[in-house]
């Protein structure tokens, strides 16, 4: 069975059947090929059928592992609240083992209590481009400098 590199060329073998106006050698050679295409797109569709099922389970594990280490932080968060809780109720709020020093660490944090009135130098704004919003523009006719409307084919199985 060729290949589909192998049936472009005949394809373009073809092109010269019509060239030549050679209806007999044109007609034999796409019979030949649109039977080995068709097989062959149709494999190609059942490996994509294979790979798209795959990836499909994939993302189904990505979200159960997701789940579970969302599962495991929240149980070590609430582990380590529990062990500070405990360790407010010794003197001292310390506790040296053999294998561990328990104790808390002073550190700092900012806390915002209003937005508004935080000078703008420290204010990070991110600028993102609305693509559904020029697309609606765009499709309205109006004429927006750096943005064009392409259009693009995306290969269909059924």
């Amino acid at each position: 069975m060729a290949t589909l590199y192998e049936l472009t060329d005949q394809y373009k073998m073809l092109q010269n059947f019509i060239e030549e106006n050679n209806v007999e050698g044109f007609e034999l050679a796409l019979s030949q090929i649109i039977g080995d295409i068709g097989e062959k797109l149709e494999g190609y569709a059942m490996v994509l059928k294979n790979i798209e099922s795959d990836i499909a389970g994939i993302k189904s594990e990505e979200k159960r592992l997701a789940d579970r280490r969302k599962a495991m932080e929240s149980n070590l968060a609430r582990i380590k609240e529990n062990m500070a809780d405990t360790l407010l109720t010794v003197e001292g709020n310390r506790v040296k083992t053999e294998k561990f020093t328990f104790s808390f660490r002073k550190s700092t944090s900012v806390q915002i209590e209003n937005d508004a009135a935080i000078p703008p130098q420290f204010i990070k704004v991110e600028k993102t481009i609305s693509r559904s919003e020029l697309a609606k523009a765009l499709k309205a006719g109006e004429q927006i400098e750096g943005a064009q409307l392409v259009e693009n084919q995306s290969l269909s199985i059924r």
